[in-house]
């Protein structure tokens, strides 16, 4: 910390009153609070409010009735990467959804992003907010399924500490303020059980524990379903006392004494629902047989759950899930039932069961996926409707409700005085969603729910086409996505998938043709993958396809990361020659390659420029050209490289380049010269090349944090015009927060053109064009001539002809 910034804090604390900001207006009123959040004066919220390294107190603000905690974030001249406050509250949310507050942000454009952490035990759990307006109260719900984990926290039931993190984005003073902290939907009938016990550091299935609960617990919040989180290894016969319903939406083991707990539970007349694993004592407990698992088969995928003639009440004829393979349950002849079979990529239906139900609750034969979201709404409540009590009639409220409410706009009536005035196209479609918004409210006067919640459906696409229609096109920008198939879009071919991005109006797209350790073409530097010499080459098809319609083609590569794509025989290679990463405690990342080993930059220069040589592309693109983290690497190569750059012996290896280490800046200056002098070689030698050949980089999107924390100095590379466009991965569901990162990265890239990522894929709803659409716009407001989306896959299909309505369509 710099004398100022010293001083600055010395006086912060001393003054007691000083704050940063102007004044917060009162908050709403809210009950259910944590019992610490009833605070009586300032010195009550410093006790609960403990201030990190660098932040400054917090004091208490009440207007009327109204009390807050103010938060000063201090970033004017710090040297500190947030400002974070320690709740120390004290709460058992096993068997809540999360928590829920309300918050305010003066002026959010010096903050990347806010963070919250809850410490339980040896660990975290942590995850994002994004407040949607600067100025005003905002309402935040945080819920458990969206968390990831740091360390080994202990569980939910045993939270002593809340962590709120603003982190930094610019060199500008603001005011926060948090009022009416308190937990949410602890009293749910419906419990997502999540696999925490097989989560560990190793295990590359510890991130599908927790996607696959958020994917199910989304469905439901979808439906308007009230549901709660509960991590398995927070169960008990009390927390499970008068739960209707328990969902396993991927629990392949269970921990001990977990069976006999959901028996327990059974037996008392809950019921319990499985998705793909089927755990020892499972199938006993529903009344299934353990079927045979099975692959999807020649076309890599099933299409869907086709109804059966014993389906349920209101499940759809087909739910769309193009799952890769199965584990099915039996039914057991009087005891259960298959409700749904897989239906193949050719769309002829399986034998394979894959929904199973009994009186007991019921098995999905793979996890809940993404695709299809309204089918799969339809799908999810036929199983629930039957066990929890009036499920159809809140669900078919909530579809009612849900009509034009998208955008800003409250509700339909907001959504229809709006566009009004739209003629041709866009007025048919919105008399149209009039029209079956009244047989939607009268079907549910009658009481027929699923129908109901049909007729809302419709009318919620009509009202979504007629505001599709009102948006405009910008001719001339740069319009790409990523995709991260080297085969293109699962169901197409290339000449298909392509062809669908044209009429679409989409000018470029960006394959990842290439990783560490493998390429999906005829290489001469990288092994090529044995799937080329079946289906060929992978640039010359998309390539031409590209040729024939006008798309860009930016071959993309993954740089230093092997993961799931290089042989083991490759990675062997690598692993004995000493050319893989070690982090700071000594663990062998085998599938990462040294940035600092001059052969694997030599590699990775030699891949790229061969693409731009043999292949007659647009551009060669990179991605992952950066460190894993702050914790890489920290092999043996690296120290006697590191050491012969500085001169000198390092005492204490690897602390002395940690944080706060005698070594860190020059550690740092060292890790960034690896990664630069890869973008700076292909650069300079494709040009060679070909001068016409665009250089491009997919980076992270906080330049000034970012530059340290993976060593990704793309401001450096941009002012040395080593790029000729770069693409931040800004994938936040934040309108905010998006156009505060692009405003900012804009500066930072100066003259080079600045093409935003937008993470569709990576949303909560990767459907959601509307978000879509309103971050293209941001992208026309702040005037970056084009924008990237993540990712092109066939999930897209529902989304590209909403968006060419109007956004993308070509006038």
């Amino acid at each position: 910390m710099n004398l100022i910034c010293r001083l600055s804090l010395i006086l912060a604390v001393c003054l007691g009153h000083l704050v940063l900001g102007g004044p917060v207006p009162a908050p709403p009123a809210a009950e259910g609070l944590f019992p610490e959040f009833n605070l009586a004066d300032t010195a009550a919220a410093q006790a609960l409010f403990d201030p990190m390294d660098g932040s400054l107190p917090v004091t208490l603000g009440r207007v009327g009735q109204g009390a807050f905690v103010r938060l000063p974030v201090n970033l004017a001249g710090a040297d500190h990467e947030r400002a974070s406050w320690d709740m120390r509250i004290t709460a058992d949310l096993a068997v809540a959804r999360g928590i829920q507050f309300d918050f305010y942000c003066e002026d959010s454009r010096s903050i990347a992003s806010f963070a919250l952490y809850f410490r339980s035990g040896d660990g975290w759990f942590r995850t994002g907010f994004s407040p949607e307006k600067d100025g005003q109260w905002q309402r935040i719900v945080i819920d458990k399924s969206t968390t990831g984990t740091e360390g080994t926290p202990a569980g939910w039931g045993t939270i002593d500490t809340i962590r709120i993190s603003a982190w930094r984005g610019g060199d500008k003073d603001t005011v926060c303020a948090i009022a009416n902290v308190g937990p949410v939907g602890a009293d749910a009938d419906i419990l997502v059980v999540r696999a925490d016990s097989c989560a560990s550091a190793g295990n590359r299935e510890s991130k599908g524990y927790s996607q696959y609960a958020e994917t199910v617990t989304a469905c439901l919040g979808d439906a308007g379903l009230d549901h709660a989180l509960l991590s398995d290894l927070d169960v008990t016969s009390e927390r499970l006392a008068g739960r209707k319903l328990a969902i396993l939406p991927y629990n392949p083991r269970l921990p001990e004494g977990l069976l006999s707990l959901l028996e327990e539970f059974v037996g008392g007349g809950g019921r319990v629902i499985t998705c793909y694993s089927l755990a020892d004592g499972i199938p006993e407990l529903i009344g299934v047989k353990r079927g045979t698992w099975a692959s999807a088969g020649e076309g890599g995928h099933y299409q869907g759950f086709a109804r059966t003639a014993q389906g349920l009440a209101g499940q759809p004829a087909l739910a769309g899930q193009r799952s890769w393979c199965s584990q099915p349950a039996e039914p057991i002849p009087g005891t259960s039932r298959a409700v749904a079979v897989w239906r193949g990529s050719d769309g002829v239906d399986t034998t394979i069961p894959a929904v199973v139900v009994s009186d007991r609750g019921g098995h999905v034969g793979h996890v809940w996926l993404k695709d299809d979201w309204g089918n799969k709404k339809a799908l999810l409540l036929s199983l629930v409707g039957g066990i929890v009590p009036g499920v159809w009639e809140t669900a078919a409220g909530a579809e009612f409700a849900g009509i034009g409410r998208f955008g800003g706009y409250a509700d339909f009536q907001a959504l229809h005085q709006d566009l009004a005035t739209q003629t041709g196209q866009g007025r048919e479609e919105l008399n149209r969603a009039v029209r079956l918004r009244a047989k939607s409210k009268s079907l549910m006067a009658d009481g027929e729910w699923v129908d109901s919640i049909t007729a809302s459906q419709d009318a919620a696409t009509a009202a979504l086409r007629a505001w599709c229609l009102t948006r405009k096109s910008e001719p001339g920008e740069f319009r790409a996505f990523w995709c991260h198939s080297a085969f293109g879009v699962a169901g197409k071919t290339w000449d298909e998938a392509i062809r669908q991005l044209a009429d679409c109006g989409f000018t470029a797209i960006l394959p990842n043709m290439l990783w560490g350790g493998t390429a999906y073409y005829e290489s001469d530097v990288l092994p090529v993958h044995k799937r080329v010499a079946e289906e060929g080459d992978q640039i010359d098809a998309c390539l031409a396809a590209c040729r024939k319609y006008g798309v860009e083609c930016h071959v993309w590569k993954v740089n230093w990361n092997m993961s799931g794509h290089a042989s083991d025989e490759t990675v062997a290679v690598m692993r004995k020659a000493n050319r893989v990463q070690v982090n700071n405690t000594g663990e062998v990342q085998e599938r990462w390659l040294c940035p600092s080993h001059p052969a694997n930059r030599d590699l990775e220069v030699a891949a790229m420029v061969e693409v731009a040589r043999k292949y007659a592309v647009d551009g060669i693109h990179f991605d992952y050209i950066r460190y894993p983290g702050r914790s890489n690497c920290f092999c043996a190569g690296c120290r006697e490289r590191f050491e012969a750059r500085i001169g000198a012996s390092v005492a204490n290896w690897p602390g002395d380049c940690a944080r706060g280490g005698p070594n860190e800046s020059a550690w740092l200056d060292f890790r960034r010269s690896n990664i630069d002098v890869v973008v700076k070689t292909v650069a300079k030698q494709a040009k060679e090349v070909r001068r016409d050949v665009d250089i491009s980089a997919a980076v992270f999107r906080n330049w000034p944090v970012d530059r340290d924390g993976v060593g990704q100095d793309w401001k450096l590379w941009c002012d040395k015009r080593w790029l000729d466009f770069v693409c931040p991965m800004d994938y936040t569901e934040s309108n905010t927060t998006f156009t505060n990162q692009v405003r900012a990265q804009v500066g930072y890239a100066g003259k080079v053109p600045l093409y935003p990522g937008i993470g569709l894929s990576c949303w909560r709803n990767p459907l959601d064009v509307v978000k879509l659409v309103e971050q293209i716009e941001i992208t026309r407001q702040l005037k970056t001539g084009g924008f990237t989306i993540f990712q092109y896959g066939s999930r897209m299909e529902p989304v590209l002809p909403l968006v060419s309505l109007g956004t993308t369509a070509r006038r």
